[in-house]
């Protein structure tokens, strides 16, 4: 039986950055096999092989994943070994230049997160405060089978790139990943300069408070103005998202700011009435009070799970009058109490 990514269109559009074929193209060389039997196994055509073609399929990714983890040397984690073979500025385009001509970290991973679903459509991209950390938090919504944690690994590297363009002091960055190791952690930590933490429920990478506000050494505001521009202007831009989308990212920030979610003042902040708002949510067939309710038990793990804070504080940050009223309807929503869910963190 096909998987539902299989099923799926998406996962046979080539839509993905032809990157990746660059990354095994160049395993391949450097353990002395013939590039023939990658194309041959990934069903690269000509045009692509040529570059004629820019992208390639979630299926063959997954076949690039899988051939190179058939020919990779035993011991040290696939990511490691393939992090040497593709150029810390991949995917490039507007997309990259954009990341590293940016002002400093928070710049840069604002770009990363708006713009990372135009060239890694797999996963839902989301960036949250908490404390002073930055957290980046990705959420796979298609499924590569047993190379998922590889491409897991892979995604989150592409952000721990930054440390190429900056200079980082200590705590290092932190990344979060669903599985348990697939070598040793140190391998991890001594390539990529960031603490790994493994079977954790969330995959995300965490910057430091102090981290984000370092200069990027490629910073030219002349070339980034120009590239974000043509950034939003693309189909994929922020400005293209649904109403609901828009909604739910305003409360994100707000919320992480400290700063009220109630319906009058993200309709202000996007230039609508209230009842405009209301209107265009229920013709997407959602409602401000079911977003809000997601993001704040959304952000209400996040702390659960990240944070000590004591679920009296958390209910209050997530925008609760009364602890039982916050606990009864993350009870109702998730299947667990806060002090449930914090247990099996």
């Amino acid at each position: 039986m096909r998987s539902e990514s299989e099923e799926s269109p998406s996962f046979h559009a080539k839509v993905f950055p032809i990157a990746l074929l660059d990354l095994a193209e160049n395993f391949y060389v450097r353990r002395k096999l013939s590039k023939t039997a990658l194309y041959s196994r990934c069903q690269i055509s000509a045009a692509q092989v040529l570059r004629e073609e820019s992208n390639i399929s979630g299926w063959q990714i997954r076949e690039i994943f899988r051939s190179c983890k058939d020919i990779a040397l035993p011991g040290t984690p696939l990511s490691v070994q393939l992090a040497d073979y593709i150029p810390i500025t991949a995917p490039g385009g507007m997309f990259g230049l954009a990341s590293f001509t940016a002002k400093d970290i928070r710049q840069a991973l604002e770009v990363m997160v708006d713009f990372s679903h135009t060239v890694m459509p797999a996963y839902r991209f989301e960036r949250l405060s908490v404390g002073g950390q930055c957290h980046i938090i990705l959420k796979p919504i298609m499924d590569f089978g047993e190379v998922q944690f590889f491409l897991d690994e892979a995604v989150c590297g592409y952000f721990l790139n930054l440390r190429h363009f900056a200079q980082f002091s200590d705590p290092p960055i932190q990344v979060h990943l669903s599985h348990a190791p697939l070598g040793e952690i140190a391998a991890y930590e001594d390539y990529f300069k960031a603490k790994h933490l493994f079977s954790q429920k969330t995959i995300k990478v965490i910057f430091e408070k102090h981290h984000l506000s370092q200069a990027l050494y490629t910073h030219n505001k002349a070339t980034f103005n120009e590239v974000y521009c043509n950034l939003k202007g693309t189909s994929n831009s922020i400005s293209k998202l649904s109403i609901s989308a828009k909604v739910k990212k305003n409360l994100q920030l707000r919320l992480a700011d400290g700063l009220s979610t109630n319906i009058c003042q993200i309709a202000e902040q996007m230039n609508i009435s209230e009842r405009t708002l209301a209107r265009r949510l229920h013709n997407e067939n959602s409602s401000f009070a079911e977003i809000k309710q997601q993001v704040s038990f959304d952000y209400a793990k996040l702390l659960l799970e990240s944070t000590e804070y004591p679920i009296c504080k958390i209910s209050h940050i997530c925008g609760y009058n009364s602890d039982s009223n916050f606990s009864r309807a993350f009870k109702t929503s998730t299947g667990q109490t806060p002090k449930q869910f914090r247990s099996r963190c």
